[in-house]
């Protein structure tokens, strides 16, 4: 199924300064990245035979001509040359260390003495200050193995679709450090999800308090068998996505990471709450949209993600919102397709002035506002992907549909998503600490 939601010709009548995901991004990368030990493990990945030594400043060439004397080394120069250790002088910057300390050499050791010992023989020196391997060091990201991982330009955009290297979200680099939570629960108010798409089945919310098919609400929450989540469209147990939309967002939140299958999803491993308010059609009803709210936050989602919209004040899903919001639950909103101001003409749920909402507006694969994109210089509050304003859906979104399937969309339904996942991240990285304090 391809869809590209409904925009409206109207001219932008204000301009919207846009923090765009990706800083979301480096801001999580900053708090979440952790110290390591100062004592590094010599079976991390270094040059072989090779050693970076500094010696103490009084010790003198003699003394470290002594030292390395059973080493039979080389002296790596500034120029990456090979120098006999006899012509080591660090009183001559050129022709001793090109590290920045005259002191510091880079050594090459016969392959027979190797790294490991030639460190144990320098730290037992009294006139060395400290040595270690040369270690190597990577380019700090985590590229998984899914096959239409290349395609995913919101994730990482190397210019593959024409648009501008980089606009993405810095996905890779944030998996370098953490790549999601089964303890974390983001609910997925939509249309359903495809609970049994290979990429999603592994990643789908289970009720454990609830025995499925028994016809009794054992968990007292009001639901019976709700073991899979609710449809609240049909009022049964079965939240299976008959739309597309559900399971396409489910997919750029959490479609299961390295795997080999499919696309990756923001966060590799979640567990997605299948919460149905919106019918084939992809209509909501006020109703069930405020079931479905109540329903998350009560059953444990954390976080909760929502592509519908509407002109029209409710007071009944505004104080939904607020409850989850007294509970510590986070509300991912779409801001909406019309190219409209918020802050003049407000679309809600995004622009309820409820501290857990945060409100997303869809970029393109050029860092840009998304022409379709509602906007909102207070109301509004991040960016992310969404798809570009373009017939090429290639500059759209890819992710999962329902049976097994995959295709584009594009809209601010599919810019919310990457936020939640990335709420999701951040709550799955900090949990120990939540959990400890």
């Amino acid at each position: 199924m391809f869809l590209k939601l409904n925009k409206k010709e109207a001219k932008m009548k204000k301009a919207f300064w846009v923090f765009t995901l990706g800083l979301v991004f480096f801001i999580t990368l900053f708090l979440l990245r952790t110290p390591s030990s100062s004592q590094e493990s010599i079976t991390q990945e270094y040059v072989p035979n090779e050693v970076l030594v500094k010696f103490k400043p009084e010790a003198g060439k003699q003394k470290a001509l002594t030292a390395l004397d059973v080493l039979k080394p080389r002296v790596v120069n500034y120029l990456g040359e090979e120098i006999a250790f006899s012509d080591w002088n660090p009183e001559v910057r050129a022709k001793s260390s090109f590290l920045g300390d005259p002191y510091l050499i880079h050594l090459r050791v016969p392959e027979a003495i190797g790294t490991e010992k030639a460190i144990a023989i320098l730290k037992n020196n009294p006139n060395v200050e400290y040595a270690e391997p040369n270690y190597i060091y990577r380019i700090m990201e985590n590229i998984p193995n899914d096959p239409y991982f290349p395609k995913l330009w919101n994730l990482k955009n190397t210019g593959q679709t024409g648009g501008k290297p980089g606009a993405d979200i810095k996905a890779t680099y944030a998996w370098d450090i953490f790549a999601g939570s089964p303890d974390v629960v983001v609910a997925v108010i939509d249309t359903g999800i495809d609970y049994s798409h290979p990429d999603l089945a592994q990643n789908i919310w289970i009720n454990t308090k609830e025995i499925p098919n028994n016809k009794i609400d054992d968990d007292g929450n009001g639901y019976i068998d709700d073991y899979m989540g609710w449809n609240f469209v049909s009022n049964n147990k079965n939240p299976m996505d008959d739309n597309g939309h559900g399971t396409h967002v489910s997919g750029i939140i959490g479609a299961k990471g390295n795997n080999s299958l499919g696309v990756v999803g923001v966060c590799w491993n979640i567990r997605l709450m299948a919460l149905k308010a919106g019918n084939i059609n992809g209509n909501f009803q006020e109703a069930n949209i405020v079931k479905a709210i109540d329903y998350a936050w009560k059953n444990g989602a954390k976080i909760s993600n929502n592509g519908y919209g509407s002109y029209r004040y409710s007071q009944a899903i505004f104080d939904a919102i607020s409850r989850a919001n007294n509970s510590g639950h986070l509300f991912v909103a779409a801001a909406g397709n019309e190219r409209n101001d918020n802050d003049r003409n407000p679309a809600y749920p995004a622009s309820y002035k409820i501290s857990n909402i945060i409100s997303v507006l869809a970029t393109d694969d050029n860092d840009d506002i998304a022409g379709y994109s509602n906007y909102g210089a207070t109301s509004v509050h991040v960016g992310a992907p969404g798809g570009a304003d373009d017939s090429n859906m290639e500059r759209w979104i890819w992710s999962t549909l329902p049976a097994s399937n995959y295709g584009y969309m594009c809209g601010t339904s599919m810019a919310a998503p990457h936020v939640a996942g990335v709420a999701a991240l951040f709550w799955g990285k900090c949990l120990p600490y939540v959990n400890n304090n």
